[in-house]
């Protein structure tokens, strides 16, 4: 309901909901907020995958965070990787970058990484960075690489994502389903906001393990209160946020003066929500306890948390003030691309990984049209 209607619909149906979806619209109905089904990464229905053949359904065992056992979640290893490797690419698992080499043009040259403790050397013509926004803005200052902007490690962003638990007399098996099944962005402005930005709302599915540590630190149990707690697992359900981020000039990584086990400094993080987060989070914390009274939920209680590292390598119009360029080309390093969440300008109020699928494609594509320009 938010936005305009896709052309083509989507490929397929949504996923069932889980019971923290449907207590989700119980209690959002009772209050006028609007739902939908998420558009999840993981199938409905057999789908015929290039370079993979047939991928099975999924079957709602709600481990996905851990890995799914049928290939129904559309990570990684059953979608870009095996078309990168049917086309030629090579794999190199265990492999860390060291070093990376520059002529005297500036240009990079090749990468010094280790595989399985033996130092290697990779030659090459263009290099894509794509290490997240930790590893990549770690990289970049570690060669000196693309630093004349000012903002490499710089803007550093997580999403506000606060929790809210309840316990109720439905039997809800927090486990079952696909995780994060409803949404609402009825709060991705809110009329009544005091903060800039919004919030998008989102159903909760959680393992036992991880949920137990999220109490330990939201409620301080531990022991015997925590095992009394625990007991009450299956009648548990939450929602949580993925709020907007604002740079902020306190918000940075740098490199520490620790040592990591190949003898290069680690990244050290500075990371402290501003006033603009802290007040979207208050009110999502209102609107989320809310939904859980009436949806009828008892022992509500908040875990304050904040999620997805992103930004320190932000994308720009000018290389001024920015690191990439809207291709995600180094404005320093003509043949450097980053294709990862750390080139963000801004947090998004939604998760990261589509925004970051379409930006690598996108960066691919401007890659390829470039390189055709050239050999013409």
């Amino acid at each position: 309901p938010w936005g305009p209607a896709r052309p083509k619909g989507y490929a397929l149906p949504p996923l069932p909901l889980n019971s923290a979806a449907q207590l989700m619209v119980r209690g959002a109905e009772k209050l006028g907020i609007r739902t939908s089904p998420a558009a999840n990464a993981a199938l409905s229905a057999p789908y015929f995958q290039e370079g993979v053949g047939w991928r099975q359904a999924c079957t709602n065992r709600g481990f996905c965070q851990a890995g799914c056992s049928n290939g129904a979640k559309s990570s990684m290893d059953v979608t870009y990787i095996p078309v990168a490797v049917k086309f030629g690419a090579e794999i190199r698992p265990d492999s860390f970058v060291t070093e990376i080499e520059r002529n005297a043009q500036g240009l990079v040259t090749a990468v010094v990484y280790t595989q399985k403790g033996q130092q290697h050397r990779q030659p090459c013509r263009h290099l894509f960075l794509c290490g997240g926004a930790v590893e990549t803005p770690r990289l970049l200052l570690l060669n000196n690489l693309g630093l004349t902007s000012g903002q490499v490690g710089h803007n550093l962003m997580a999403h506000t994502g606060i929790q809210v638990w309840g316990t109720f007399e439905d039997e809800v098996r927090p486990t079952k389903g696909i995780p994060g099944g409803l949404i609402s962005q009825d709060t991705h402005r809110p009329d009544d906001a005091d903060f800039v930005g919004g919030y998008l709302l989102q159903s909760i599915g959680v393992m036992p393990v991880t949920f137990a540590s999220q109490a330990a630190r939201g409620r301080k149990l531990w022991g015997q209160a925590m095992r009394d707690y625990m007991r009450q697992f299956n009648h548990i359900a939450g929602i949580n946020i993925l709020g907007d981020c604002l740079p902020h000039a306190d918000n940075y990584l740098e490199l520490s003066d620790e040592l990591d086990a190949r003898q290069l400094p680690k990244p050290r993080l500075h990371f402290t929500a501003q006033e603009n987060e802290v007040r979207m989070t208050a009110h999502a914390e209102k609107k989320m306890r809310a939904i859980w009274e009436a949806a009828g939920a008892t022992d509500i209680w908040s875990f304050d948390r904040y999620a997805h590292v992103i930004g320190t390598a932000r994308m720009g119009l000018s290389g001024d003030d920015a690191v990439v360029d809207r291709d995600g080309r180094a404005f320093d390093v003509p043949n450097l691309y980053i294709s990862d969440n750390s080139t963000f300008p801004s947090a998004l109020s939604v998760n990261p990984a589509l925004t970051i699928m379409a930006l690598s494609l996108r960066t691919a594509d401007k890659f390829l049209e470039r390189e055709r320009r050239r050999d013409a």
